[in-house]
């Protein structure tokens, strides 16, 4: 039996949707599912377990932890971890808990990676677009060049034998909206595991963390689709297991003004929003390197990000760009061919299971 996931969840910019083959007879684990509003988006949690009580303790414990990730991570919540560090730490080098200095840690690595594609900095100009998306029109010239000046992943001082960060400029604003959710679906999953519970998949908006396969399955069924052009579609099935997808794009998220599409994705360089990049899919072991990468693939040219993908190991991506009303494919070295189903095999296991 093949069940699908309902689309306002999975299906994102890119039409990802996600299905999987349930064969709990085959043993004597039960499907269960469970979702909650977090971090802006759904996270929602199908794992196997033995009985309805551990299936439920386990997920409440999960949603729990991504509830502490929240509260650490929001750039909304003006008594967040982050808000609050962020407010001090142009004056002073200011202690940081394990889990933002981590996400911190992990951002200035693809910072310096990208050269500058992925910057936690982008609050200033971020903060700008939210409010144009409110008005429906693109924001102030000036205002943005102001903002754009406070953007530099360079200005963060990450000190890690005190645990301290230290902003180099007193307007700087960071934001983690590209990088904490594959964390905190990865955070989601661990906590399922300590229950005892392998066969997961914990799913924050287009973010995704998969655990061992389904009883009796190869793997969890990702179904990729795509838009060839104006209205067509193509579509992929991969059978996952112990990895992380990504998806971002533009399908549902962007403004339209002036005869142009932007999308919420920003490019730090220009402060201004992606016009041609309609999706990005990565395949990463781990949710914090897929969520990240998603990102950074957007913004650079197809050939460099196709490369940077080459690049790691064990990662992997699908792009989508918009040429007008056409749409054009590109995918990276390992990333499987278009078929009726692909399968990845061994060597998708993340280097730790459940955690970046």
């Amino acid at each position: 039996m093949k069940i699908q996931i309902g689309r306002t969840c999975f299906i994102l910019w890119s039409g990802l949707c996600i299905m999987w083959q349930s064969q709990a007879q085959a043993s004597s684990l039960k499907l269960y599912e469970y979702s909650l509003p977090r971090m802006g988006t759904t996270f929602r949690i199908l794992l196997y377990a033995p009985n309805a009580t551990i299936a439920s303790e386990a997920s409440s414990e999960a949603f729990d932890r991504v509830e502490q990730l929240e509260q650490i991570f929001s750039d909304y919540r003006e008594d967040s971890e982050l808000i609050q560090a962020c407010r001090k730490a142009s004056q002073s080098p200011q202690t940081l808990g394990p889990d933002l200095y981590l996400i911190l840690e992990k951002s200035l690595y693809f910072s310096a990676l990208s050269d500058g594609a992925f910057d936690v900095t982008i609050g200033p100009v971020v903060k700008l677009w939210r409010e144009a998306g409110r008005r429906q029109r693109l924001p102030e010239a000036e205002p943005l060049s102001k903002a754009r000046l406070a953007v530099g992943y360079r200005n963060v001082v990450l000190d890690p034998d005190t645990r301290t960060l230290f902003l180099k400029r007193d307007d700087m604003i960071l934001d983690l909206g590209a990088i904490a959710k594959g964390y905190a679906a990865d955070q989601a999953r661990a906590v399922l595991q300590k229950y005892g519970i392998h066969s997961a998949l914990v799913a924050a908006g287009g973010d995704l963390s998969i655990g061992d396969s389904p009883p009796g399955a190869a793997g969890w069924d990702v179904e990729i689709r795509s838009w060839t052009s104006g209205s067509e579609t193509e579509s992929q099935t991969l059978q996952l297991r112990n990895c992380s997808t990504s998806t971002s794009g533009d399908k549902f998220q962007f403004l339209e003004a002036k005869g142009k599409r932007y999308s919420h994705i920003i490019d730090p360089k220009t402060a201004l929003g992606l016009t041609d990049s309609a999706s990005t899919t990565v395949i990463a072991p781990d949710g914090t390197t897929a969520d990240a990468l998603a990102t950074t693939l957007s913004i650079l040219p197809v050939s460099r990000g196709l490369s940077l993908a080459d690049s790691l190991e064990k990662v992997s991506a699908f792009l989508v760009r918009r040429h007008g009303t056409e749409f054009q494919t590109f995918s990276s070295r390992r990333f499987p061919a278009f078929s009726s189903k692909s399968t990845l095999h061994a060597g998708w296991v993340p280097h730790n299971a459940g955690s970046p």
